[in-house]
């Protein structure tokens, strides 16, 4: 399932309904026999290609619980980052996930540590304890971040009500100087997350405006309001970048 998925979204394949729900319901029957990385990964398959599997993803939850140690960084960080993208309900997932992965964030990709912190935060499962941890793992670590892992991160701390200026304060530094890296949707969430959470960030707002304005024809709609809303909100003048929206 997992390759037919990367098939789908590499290929624009598409299968009929019928062998989907065919692949689910085989799947769901079987998932207490599914070793971990089978479990992540048909998860995150599924939830990959946007397929709503409830029935199988309530299975593979209640597999997962008691068989999480097993489970290898990216599959934990894979797992939650899948239920949170299904917009599938599993608060025992979420928490068995926070209690297990603390201990080993230090083995976590970049990408692994920013989409956890994400799916959290997009699952609005709280997580203090596991964030706090997170910030800490990352906030050395930033340089190894691509432009989307540092921008969700910070949207997930925001968007989680999660203080984390200690974070805050590293992404800027990492982030400024690499701003003609990120895509639109990134700037406009990033500053964002920096208005929201209230965290001072005058050099990055800066740097932003000076790569955001050029680009401001592909910004979609919510990122021209949440752009202008975060500058406002952030009290950071930048009179170009508001004309820049405005026209």
């Amino acid at each position: 399932m997992h390759g037919l998925s990367a098939i789908k979204v590499a290929c624009g394949w598409t299968a009929g309904e019928e062998t989907w729900a065919e692949l689910a319901c085989r799947a769901a029957a079987v998932t207490e026999h599914a070793n971990a990385q089978g479990l992540a990964n048909t998860a995150y398959a599924f939830a990959k290609l946007g397929y709503a599997a409830p029935e199988l993803l309530d299975a593979i939850a209640a597999a997962a619980v008691p068989r999480l140690p097993e489970f290898i960084p990216q599959g934990l960080a894979n797992t939650a980052w899948a239920y949170a993208t299904a917009g599938h309900p599993a608060p025992a997932l979420f928490k068995a996930i926070a209690a297990a992965a603390p201990s080993r964030l230090d083995d976590f990709k970049p990408q692994e540590l920013a989409n956890t912190a994400w799916a959290y935060a997009k699952a609005g499962h709280a997580a203090p304890a596991l964030l706090d941890e997170i910030a800490a793992t990352a906030a050395p670590r930033l340089d190894d971040f691509r432009a989307q892992g540092l921008s969700n991160t910070v949207w997930a701390y925001a968007t989680a009500g999660h203080a984390s200026p200690a974070l805050f304060d590293a992404v800027a530094a990492a982030a400024t100087p690499r701003v003609g890296e990120f895509k639109t949707q990134e700037l406009a969430n990033t500053v964002w997350a920096y208005a929201t959470a209230a965290h001072g960030a005058e050099a990055l707002f800066a740097a932003i405006g000076e790569v955001a304005v050029p680009q401001m024809g592909a910004y979609n709609a919510q990122g021209l309001s949440n752009t202008v809303w975060a500058y406002a909100t952030a009290q950071h003048a930048d009179a170009t970048l508001f004309d820049a929206v405005a026209g």
